[in-house]
């Protein structure tokens, strides 16, 4: 390698960019996927890509009210381009829900076909499975429950003038769609629609679509069906990593799944990190695909360690700032000793759940995979319910604010929404029936603890709050008396298993909600890795524990005793270790100037010798106890 460092590198990629830019002339669109590694700058080859269609094409866009589209996944993220795309209108950033939203609003006559068409679909369902299944039951009561709230939406759906959706709200009301819902129909109406798919390429002759391997599956090939129906004046520009991809339901193997015309221009250059940690991050990688980064000419060589410390060391805590003691004296870098100048990241989420104390609403929720993306970015609306409502209107009430807490009424509960209140005999009764009902979900709370299910049956009794189907039905009580079956009929009908997690979830204590809102908030102090991917930090202390981690979703473990063999899925399906070595490769990845890893396990010798196998590491940068 240092053969090929003697001279200035940084320039390796411009050839890059400049595949990139003949892509984007409108002219003669050609749709793209740029391989984007760790640190490799993929933010700024997405600005100089419009930058170009801008220069070269902007007074054309204008004149013919085009847009240049540009999908990523954060609202953080649209702010960072839009601010580097100099606030330019011909420009257009969104998030994908704000942007699916864009192309389906006000076809709501479409709208109500499908819905009423899926609403159907899922009735008859129901139907066949409570034919099957046993009357009595627990899964037989939800059932019935959840054919009902159907049958009320679809009897509901011709009053409906017009449907509404907020992509940052919980979108509660009747007449809004949910975040799966509009994913879904656009999917739906870009694949069947003809009509929908010219008026998005007439409105965008070229779409950009940053991390493209979080992006809605069903939304990405229903991208590539629009690109190929009008490939030659359209352009598809995708940007990513398949090593980087965080949530369950993005498009797996991505670069593996291309048409052949596309281009596929790749960044050699690791920007960020420094040489040792591009050669592991390369090694991590190494099984998977062919892919590997170069470390900039100027980057500092880098001090990596792996520290092997015992699964039932006394405090954890304790153990890793003696980790960071001793990195400051391997680096002669004394910031390491003061815990603001180095970045601890705690990225498997059940140990963060742990340390924080949210392990049963975690536990209950994470191993469905329907829930697992909302539970972690926060808009999962069973949790949304309790995080986003309750939770501000409890600390409204224990603060004495009456004013936080008449607004968060005004604002979410139905019984003040404007029809309400206008379908009231008097207004005064209506504005007492809310005042008596937020009275007694405060009640709950007086000098106990109470359990998710006693907090959502008082808002369910009252119509306080608009309550998420699938608690509704859960809680729904059984009609008529229906007798309870006994155990054989419950064991041979058992329960749904998002039901049955959505049981264990609502016999969780509510004092659980408060830390789980602030680690999926980003504000504690133990950050997600989809809170850390593209940020970097000059000193990182990745903490690995499977202990704590319960092997849940991840394994180091496996990774260790198996690192050279890729994808053991079935078909896009992933394993746990690669689910692992692409956690491990984000967090190493940030790392600007030295890294530490602190790795819990039963018999640290074991996973010493683990390590050394690995190639991954040098004998000198495995450290066994502190």
């Amino acid at each position: 390698m240092s053969d090929a460092l003697v001279a200035d590198n940084s320039h390796l990629d411009d050839g890059t960019d400049e595949q990139i830019a003949r892509c984007v002339d409108l002219t003669q669109p050609r749709s793209f996927f740029l391989f984007a590694g760790a640190g490799s700058g993929k933010t700024r080859s997405l600005i100089n890509a419009i930058n170009v269609v801008r220069e070269k094409s902007g007074d054309v866009l204008r004149r013919r009210g085009q847009k240049i589209g540009i999908v990523t996944y954060t609202n953080a993220a649209c702010d960072e381009i839009v601010r580097r795309a100099e606030f330019d209108p011909v420009v257009q950033v969104s998030t994908i829900h704000s942007f699916a939203w864009a192309l389906i609003q006000g076809f709501d006559e479409d709208i109500r076909r499908w819905l009423a068409n899926d609403l159907a679909r899922s009735i008859a369902e129901l139907r066949a499975e409570e034919a099957k299944g046993r009357p009595g039951t627990k899964a037989s009561a939800t059932r019935l429950a959840s054919i009902a709230s159907k049958e009320r939406r679809l009897q509901t759906l011709p009053t409906i003038r017009k449907f509404i959706y907020s992509p940052t709200g919980d979108n509660r009301t009747r007449d809004s769609l949910n975040h799966a819902e509009v994913l879904g129909i656009t999917a739906a109406f870009l694949t069947d629609k003809p009509t929908l798919r010219k008026v998005v390429v007439s409105r965008f002759p070229f779409i950009f679509i940053d991390e493209c391997q979080d992006t809605n599956k069903a939304l990405v090939d229903a991208m590539f069906a629009l690109e190929q129906a009008h490939r030659g004046s359209f352009g598809l520009g995708l940007l990513g990593d398949t090593m980087q991809r965080i949530y369950s339901d993005g498009k797996a193997n991505i670069e593996g799944n291309l048409p052949g015309e596309w281009a596929k221009p790749a960044k050699q250059l690791n920007h960020r990190c420094p040489k040792r940690v591009v050669q592991l991050i390369n090694r991590v990688r190494s099984s998977v695909d062919r892919q590997e980064q170069t470390p900039r000419t100027d980057s500092p060589e880098g001090i990596v360690r792996f520290f092997c410390l015992p699964a039932d060391t006394p405090s954890k805590p304790e153990a890793e700032a003696k980790a960071a003691a001793l990195m400051a004296e391997i680096t002669g870098d004394e910031a390491w000793k003061n815990p603001t100048d180095r970045k601890t990241l705690i990225l498997e989420h059940h140990m963060a759940a742990t340390r924080m104390g949210f392990t049963g609403i975690f536990g209950a929720l994470a191993g469905v995979g329907d829930f697992r993306t909302g539970l972690l970015d926060g808009t999962l609306p069973a949790t949304s319910l309790f995080a986003k409502t309750v939770l501000p209107f409890i600390n409204a009430h224990r603060a004495g604010d009456k004013f936080a807490l008449g607004k968060i009424v005004r604002d979410a509960s139905p019984l003040l929404r404007k029809d309400a209140l206008k379908a009231a005999p008097e207004q005064k009764a209506q504005l007492d029936l809310a005042r008596k009902a937020a009275d007694l979900l405060a009640q709950q709370f007086d000098g106990k603890d109470p359990t998710l299910r006693e907090i959502a049956s008082v808002i369910a009794e009252t119509g306080l709050f608009a309550m998420p189907e699938i608690i509704a039905n859960v809680i729904a009580k059984k009609a008529n008396g229906t007798p309870v079956a006994d155990a054989e009929d419950e064991a041979a009908d058992p329960l749904p298993e998002r039901v049955a997690a959505i049981e264990v979830f609502l016999e969780c204590p509510f004092s659980e909600i408060g830390p789980y809102a602030e680690y999926v908030s980003g504000n504690s102090a133990f950050d997600t890795h989809q809170g850390v991917k593209g940020l970097e930090f000059p000193r990182v202390l990745v903490v690995i524990d499977d202990t704590d981690a319960r092997g849940f979703m991840f394994s180091y473990d496996k990774l260790f005793s198996a690192p050279h063999v890729g994808n053991d899925g079935i078909g896009d399906k992933e394993s746990t270790a690669d689910r692992t070595r692409r956690l491990f490769y984000v967090t190493c990845s940030r790392a600007r100037e030295s890294l530490a890893i602190v790795g819990y396990a039963a018999e640290p010798r074991n996973l010493a010798r683990q390590l050394e196998a690995t190639g991954w590491f040098e004998r000198d940068e495995i450290v066994l106890g502190i």
